[in-house]
């Protein structure tokens, strides 16, 4: 009993005295439980919506006033023509667009059931299912208040249209997201507990020793794990062509160099990791717990615009979420580097950033 008793010291001890410990402990869970419990939702709103109409009468206006008028809905404006809608959905101003055709009070006032188009983002099935249900459910509100001042008159049929993803496969988003995850963690913690390996057996101090200076170091850091990430990621293009039948709709040479920005980040994350902690079990302790907010704040589960807007800033530092949209982008909507350049430099300038900080932190841990 007396040995159990010192054994249970020695570890109070050793928590006490590992400052790392002390944050893994007390303040990241509660760190956690705070955005897990801000970000996690199935909720989807703030959809923003075009409407295009083409019949310029008192119905097709009231039509308007209602979606403006629901809370659900990010209402953008007219749009002059479906064509106009469309572009605005390929670009991804909008998620969804409600087209309202030519003769469309005539054919209510005559009993009759005029089709109304609504145009969706499907690349997010779950997100536009959803949208659809809203839209559905307004247009029934609307019959219904139809239907009580103008006896005999028709109601609107809803006709639906998803982009990109027409039978709403999960697996269409889902798959090329896991593609970003398992890179983020292959290539973030292994960074992390390589280095800190190293230090514990002494080999970097000597290979400080040796004439190639920190940061020539660095770069022999980087560089191998650079290409297994690479490697990593080809496999993954393959098993998801081969296993999921999803080719890629974009060019691969684009979405090659969008990995290697995201790869110069996580790797970026890895060393600064290696250089706030002593031992491997803190380095992997520390990389899983960036993971793990980096998956939460990535847009993965929850669409980023549906998180409270405090958490949609902190998602701003988060490299993953950049390239889930990225992924998403090419793989689906075979998206050009011109829409996609302001992710190209947030993932850049987060890398360049997280190295050069790495790397001064590095040199500095090992004068």
């Amino acid at each position: 009993m007396g040995r159990i008793k010192a054994l249970v010291q020695k570890e109070f001890r050793q928590i006490r005295r590992t400052k790392a410990y002390f944050g893994l402990i007390f303040i990241a869970p509660f760190v956690q439980l705070i955005v897990m419990g801000s970000a996690i939702t199935n909720e989807v709103k703030d959809i923003p919506l075009v409407i295009v109409d083409q019949d310029r009468t008192p119905s097709s206006r009231e039509i308007i006033n209602r979606f403006d008028a629901v809370p659900l809905f990010d209402f953008r404006g007219i749009a002059d023509s479906p064509v106009r809608a469309e572009r605005l959905i390929n670009r991804g101003e909008v998620k969804a667009a409600l087209v309202i055709p030519r003769g469309f009070e005539g054919e209510m006032i005559r009993g009759l059931m005029p089709e109304v188009q609504v145009l969706i983002d499907g690349v997010d099935g779950n997100s536009a299912g959803v949208s659809l249900g809203y839209i559905t459910s307004m247009a029934a509100l609307i019959q219904k208040g139809w239907a009580s001042g103008m006896a005999g008159a028709g109601g609107m049929e809803i006709i639906p249209r998803y982009f990109y993803n027409p039978g709403l496969e999960s697996k269409l988003n889902f798959v090329p997201g896991l593609l970003g995850i398992l890179l983020f963690m292959m290539t973030t913690m292994l960074t992390a507990i390589n280095i800190v390996r190293e230090k514990e057996l002494g080999t970097l101090e000597q290979l400080m020793a040796t004439p190639p200076g920190g940061v020539q170091l660095i770069i022999g850091k980087i560089i191998p794990f650079t290409v297994l990430g690479l490697v990593q990621f080809s496999m993954g293009l393959i098993a998801a062509r081969v296993v999921f039948g999803i080719p890629v709709a974009g060019r691969l040479s684009l979405l090659y160099l969008m990995t290697l920005l995201f790869i110069m980040s996580t790797l970026g994350l890895g060393i600064f990791i290696s250089t706030v902690t002593s031992t491997q079990q803190q380095a992997m302790f520390v990389a899983w717990f960036s993971m793990i907010f980096a998956l939460l704040l990535s847009g993965f589960f929850v669409p980023v615009r549906n998180m409270p807007p405090p958490v949609q800033i902190l998602t701003l530092l988060n490299p993953l979420r950049y390239f889930m949209s990225v992924l998403r982008e090419i793989y689906l909507k075979g998206t050009p580097l011109r829409y996609l350049l302001p992710e190209a430099a947030a993932m850049g300038g987060m890398g360049l950033v997280l190295i050069t900080a790495a790397t001064l932190r590095f040199h500095r841990r090992l004068e």
